[in-house]
């Protein structure tokens, strides 16, 4: 397994003259994006950090931000990163407490974070200017980082259970970086533009566009606005993008102006499509959607959707089938394997998994393999289903049962859409879209074909609650949590 350090120096001196990032007017070659990886290196280790040590960036999104990131690959520090102003007060302190950063690379003037540091005069304040002066690397010759060195601390959102800091090593991103590389379907040297913090999961895929000679593109702001900016003056040949990016792309009244036919793929990651987008998507794009599926724990690399299977009613909602040396299991709450069609946990094994947390302590995987928390089924051709996180099903005897089958089942039967949400060991509480301003005998019929569609399912119906609209998450899906506050 080769770390991810020795692959990102392996990529820049492949091409020196060629363009490596571009952010607004600013370009950075291959051969200076190396330089600024041991330049900061080297600062980093002039600072007194050493391998093992945690540097936390707190900044903008550009090329720096990966570049700090790919520093600390090579030199083996853990690199961490969230974005200015994500967390303020009480929310802030509490995650420095518990990423315990050796230094932070952050420009002053924020109130919360210079308060948490003045009171920590151990931890190393750095700026873009300290990392970045003008010096000549020392000569390349680097001590090897162990693949099994830890380089990356990430965090999980937080929207479905407390953060985690998800401990990746050096031979698991080297690992994602070669298998996103070898299994996407990228046009010669890609020019990728992706809206999304290089810092998070979309970080990922800097380096597979290096490793292919390309150029990765930052927008230089925030937006749609900007994103379309940055598409007029660099015509990728590659878009990546979470969701929401890309439905605030495609309900802009100026995207389907711009000329869009250089591109041969859209990437995007983090949740499926409706059958109404996807064919608005083809309809700007062209038939170039390609789905990545990941968890913190395992980035970008569980599932691959092909732009084929966009076209195919049967899979063009589904996470795709696993990368190759990704292993997949779908198992019932006794840990037992599923049959095909039947809902389980997923379950996932190979190189690109993380094995440990460093908040809250502890391993991340039992025998190798790692527990999703994600429900899925596996169809007869080997495609996943994402169907629930598992905190959201009820566990009825050995089978799981889903909120979103009865979901469906409700909304087929009255043309509602609803929201079900456990409330017992077998019971549920049904939140109804669209009837709260109903009278009384329009709700009541409603009702009634709540508790026919379900007649049959193994669940109590402990209430039937109108709602004006149903509470979604950022990228569109049921905000589970805040519905079940609601529903109780």
């Amino acid at each position: 397994m080769t770390a991810i350090g020795g692959l990102v120096l392996d990529a820049l001196r492949a091409r020196p003259g060629h363009v490596a990032f571009r952010h607004g007017s600013t370009e950075v070659t291959y051969r200076e994006a190396e330089r600024l990886v041991l330049g900061v290196a080297d600062a980093l280790a002039g600072a007194g950090l050493r391998p093992g040590d945690t540097v936390l960036q707190i900044r903008p999104n550009d090329p720096l931000q990966w570049l700090v990131n790919a520093a600390c690959y090579v030199a083996g520090h853990r690199s961490a990163a969230l974005p200015p102003g994500a967390l303020r007060g009480a929310a802030l302190a509490e995650r420095l407490d518990l990423v315990a950063p050796d230094a932070v690379l952050a420009e002053p003037g924020d109130p919360d974070l210079d308060a948490w540091l003045r009171a920590r005069p151990e931890v190393r304040v750095l700026t873009d200017c300290d990392l970045t002066a003008v010096r000549e690397p020392e000569p390349a010759v680097r001590a090897v980082v162990p693949a099994s060195a830890v380089v990356r601390l990430a965090f999980t959102s937080g929207t479905t259970g407390p953060v985690k800091g998800v401990e990746l090593s050096g031979g698991a991103l080297g690992a994602v970086a070669t298998a996103l590389r070898d299994t996407l379907p990228w046009p010669e040297r890609p020019r990728v533009l992706c809206p999304e913090s290089v810092s998070g999961g979309f970080g990922n895929m800097v380096l597979p566009t290096l490793m292919l000679g390309g150029t990765f593109v930052i927008p230089e702001r925030p937006g749609p606005d900007a994103l379309l900016e940055a598409a007029a003056a660099h015509r990728p040949t590659v878009l990546m993008a979470m969701p929401p990016a890309l439905r605030a792309l495609l309900a802009h009244p100026g995207a389907a102006g711009y000329d869009w036919s250089s591109l041969a793929l859209v990437v995007y990651s983090g949740a499926s499509f409706t059958d109404e987008e996807i064919d608005r998507a083809h309809a700007l794009f062209g038939e170039v959607l390609c789905g990545v599926f990941g968890q913190v724990e395992v980035p970008k690399t569980i599932a691959w959707a092909r732009p084929a299977d966009h076209l195919d009613p049967r899979f063009r909602s589904s996470l795709g089938v696993p990368f190759p040396r990704t292993e997949v299991r779908v198992c019932g709450p006794d840990g037992r394997d599923l049959p095909a069609g039947q809902a389980g946990e997923l379950w996932v094994r190979g190189p690109t998994t993380a094995y440990a947390y460093a908040f809250p302590a502890g391993t991340s995987v039992e025998d190798g393999w790692l527990r999703t928390g994600d429900v899925c089924r596996r169809d007869a051709d080997g495609c996943l289903h994402y169907v629930n996180r598992v905190q959201d099903v009820l566990r009825i005897g050995d089978a799981y049962v889903c909120p979103s089958d009865l979901e469906a089942a409700v909304s087929r039967h009255t043309g509602h859409p609803v929201a079900v949400v456990p409330t017992g060991p077998a019971s549920v509480a049904v939140l109804v879209e669209g009837v709260a301003s109903l009278d009384t005998l329009s709700r009541e019929t409603v009702e009634k074909a709540v508790r026919d569609a379900l007649r049959d399912a193994p669940v109590t119906i402990d209430a039937v609650v109108p709602a004006e609209r149903l509470l979604r998450d950022v990228m569109g899906r049921l905000d589970r949590a805040r519905l079940a506050e609601v529903a109780g």
